[in-house]
């Protein structure tokens, strides 16, 4: 009996210490790696990032207006630096612990707001969030009836993904979205020095844009192209090369039927923060009265001459994927796509991959400024060239009010084996003599490896 005793006594005290243990363990089953926050158009959003999924309650405060999470199981991983916010919506982050086993976060705002709070699961690079969006009060533009035609050449630069979308993730870790925005912005900055040209941007910082809505500005702008930029991946790393896609004729008749019967895609998407498009305005098909009204076949026609022009332009400065060439004619090919961001049929559309994320060349290639540079400048000179050459009707362009002036660029290719100089000429679309002169070549002898320059035919006056 006492050995039966000392036998139950140690059982108790082994399953006192287990309860303590597992009581402990459970505490603090969760953890706050990082706080931080983005500012849309009218929204801003607050992301949490946590080490796994959030036990949550919240509430909102006035006098002053603020929204607090509570977080059950969870402790601070390490000391945050949030920085100073400045923001028209939020006002200050402050967080401290609460109780023996939770941690309180509190959102300090100018108004009273009140949160659209949702968790979001694991997505490269990030882990499980929690996310709150503040959404400012605004009045929504009204649906626009004006049909007096632009006189600048309108183009719609959407930088793919965004805030917690971060697209491809690279294999030097570079996200996609950053890449994205860069380049679109070196594209804007290029086409607005140009006179007669008016570029707007679906976003211009790292905050999340339905792809619907993406489409419904380049409508609502009436613009005469839409441009989706983005970074290609793939399972295994040896594919590599910038392409473009737009919609084939059969594709774009189908969706143009789809959108106006209002059956198109819903992407997968995290989230509101892009409400400043009133999307009011392109659920009737009677209101596409105010758009060119192109026929599809000619918007596809226009997106296949622009797709080569800028093709012929990336060439100049990077590799092409093997889709975007037609090796039997030397001539550049645009691809067939399904992509939901170019289903609006209206306005001619591009999307450009400009390189492989997954390929460690092309990743290394899209992580370097200097590439970054010459990418942009090769999209944007596409698209002036095309314009310029094409100017669309009633611009200032068309009736000659403004001239283009486009410079001339000079770029390299590394002959590869069995090239001529007279391919290359023909490929670049450049005079043999040309050729020569820029590269002091007395006769036809090239090298494989050998870097040319290649003059680029920009100058249309």
């Amino acid at each position: 009996m006492e050995n039966y005793n000392r036998f139950l006594s140690k059982l108790l005290r082994y399953l006192a210490t287990a309860i303590l243990l597992c009581v402990g363990a459970s505490t603090y089953a969760n953890e706050i790696l990082d706080v931080r926050w983005n500012e849309g158009p009218n929204n801003t959003r607050v992301v949490i990032d946590l080490s796994s999924q959030a036990e949550y309650k919240y509430g909102i405060l006035n006098n002053p207006p603020r929204v607090y999470l509570d977080l059950k199981n969870t402790k601070l991983n390490k000391k945050l630096s949030l920085g100073k916010v400045k923001n028209r919506i939020l006002k200050n982050i402050r967080h401290a612990a609460r109780g023996e086993d939770g941690y309180r976060i509190v959102l300090d705002l100018h108004e009273p707001i009140s949160p659209h709070i949702f968790r979001l699961k694991p997505y490269p690079p990030f882990g499980h969030r929690l996310v709150v969006d503040l959404s400012a009060p605004i009045e929504l533009e009204e649906c626009s009836s004006n049909t007096e035609p632009h006189s600048d050449v309108v183009v719609v630069i959407d930088p793919g993904h965004g805030g917690e979308d971060p697209g491809a993730l690279g294999s030097n870790k570079l996200m996609e979205k950053t890449v994205n925005l860069a380049i679109s912005f070196i594209v804007r900055d290029i086409i607005e020095a140009q006179s007669g040209f008016k570029v707007v941007m679906t976003r211009d910082a790292d905050y999340e844009v339905p792809l619907e809505t993406r489409r419904d500005i380049a409508l609502r702008e009436r613009a005469h192209l839409f441009v989706s930029i983005h970074a290609d991946s793939f399972t295994n790393p040896k594919p590599r090369g910038a392409s473009i896609f737009v919609l084939g004729s059969s594709a774009a008749q189908r969706e143009l039927d789809n959108w106006l019967a209002k059956n198109q895609n819903s992407p997968a998407w995290t989230g509101g923060v892009a409400s400043w498009v009133n999307s009011r305005c392109f659920e009737d098909p009677e209101l596409y009265s105010f758009l060119n009204n192109l026929a599809s076949d000619v918007v596809l026609e226009n997106s296949v001459d622009v797709g080569k022009a800028v093709l012929h332009q990336l060439s100049l400065v990077s590799r092409l994927h093997p889709r975007a060439l037609n090796r039997d004619s030397r001539d550049f090919r645009v691809t067939d796509s399904r992509y939901v961001v170019l289903k609006s049929t209206h306005v001619p559309s591009l999307l450009i991959e400009t390189g492989f994320l997954s390929n460690p060349q092309d990743a290394a290639l899209l992580a370097n400024p200097s590439h970054r540079q010459r990418v942009g400048q090769a999209i944007a000179h596409g698209i002036l060239k095309y314009f310029c050459d094409n100017p669309p009707w009633h611009t200032d362009l068309s009736d000659g009010s403004i001239e283009c002036e486009l410079q001339t660029t000079v770029a390299e290719y590394a002959v590869r084996a069995g090239d001529t100089l007279s391919e290359i000429a023909h490929e670049y679309g450049v005079t043999v003599a040309m050729l020569r002169a820029v590269n002091n070549i007395t006769g036809s002898d090239i090298y494989t490896g050998q870097l040319l320059k290649i003059p680029s035919q920009m100058t249309t006056n």
